[in-house]
C-alpha cells in the first residue's frame, strides 16, 4: 500500500484530498499544515509521495520543497489556486514534480500521480547523469594536471606520461583519477 504525506497550507482543506488516495489504496501517513516541519515529517515518515494543498505556496513552503529536493527527493505534487505564470515557475523551480492550478479532481487524480512520479523519476535519472558528468569531467582534469606534471618534471611527451599514468594505475589496481589524485599531492609537497 502506497504510503503519502498531505501538507496544507491555510485555507487548504485536505479532505477530498484524503478521500480520494484512501480510495486509491494509499495509506496517509501524516498531515502536515506547518511547512516548517515538512522536511522533518517527510523523512521521519518516508512518503511513497508527498501531496501539497495551497492557495498560492508561501516562500516559507517553497523553501522546504527546495530542501526536499536537495536532501531527501520524494514526488512531490502541488495543488494550487494561483495559476500565475510567476508562480508556477517559482512552484517548478523548487523541485515540485507536477502542478495543478484548476482545482482538485478525484477522477484525474491517478493520471496526475502518475506524471508526479514519472517527473520524479526523470528528474533523479538526469540528476545521476549530471553528477556522473560532473565526476568524468574532474577525473579528466586531474589526469590532464597529472599528465603536465610528468611531462614538465620527467620530460616526457603527452603520450608517454599518459603511458605511465595508466602504467601505475594498472600496477597499484587503483582508478586513473586516483593516481593522477597522488601525483598532484606529491608535486603539491615537494614544491
Amino acid at each position: 500500500m502506497p504510503r503519502a504525506l498531505i501538507v496544507t497550507e491555510p485555507p487548504a482543506v485536505p479532505e477530498p484530498l484524503r478521500m480520494g488516495l484512501l480510495g486509491l489504496g494509499y495509506n496517509v501517513v501524516d498531515e502536515v499544515d506547518d511547512v516548517s516541519r515538512l522536511v522533518k515529517r517527510a523523512t521521519a515518515v518516508e512518503p511513497d509521495m508527498i501531496f501539497i494543498l495551497t492557495a498560492k505556496p508561501s516562500a516559507a513552503l517553497l523553501a522546504a520543497t527546495a530542501a526536499l529536493d536537495q536532501h531527501a527527493p520524494f514526488p512531490l505534487l502541488l495543488y494550487a489556486q494561483d495559476p500565475s505564470a510567476d508562480s508556477i515557475e517559482k512552484i517548478v523551480r523548487s523541485g515540485v514534480h507536477a502542478c495543478v492550478t484548476d482545482g482538485f479532481s478525484a477522477r484525474r487524480l491517478p493520471a496526475v500521480i502518475a506524471e508526479t512520479r514519472a517527473r520524479f523519476k526523470l528528474m533523479r535519472d538526469l540528476t545521476g547523469q549530471l553528477h556522473d558528468a560532473t565526476a568524468r569531467l574532474e577525473e579528466r582534469k586531474l589526469i590532464d594536471r597529472a599528465k603536465g606534471i610528468l611531462m614538465q618534471t620527467k620530460h616526457m611527451s603527452e603520450d608517454a606520461a599518459y603511458t605511465a599514468l595508466r602504467s601505475l594505475a594498472m600496477e597499484k589496481k587503483q582508478k586513473l583519477g586516483a593516481v593522477a589524485e597522488q601525483i598532484i599531492t606529491a608535486a603539491r609537497l615537494l614544491a
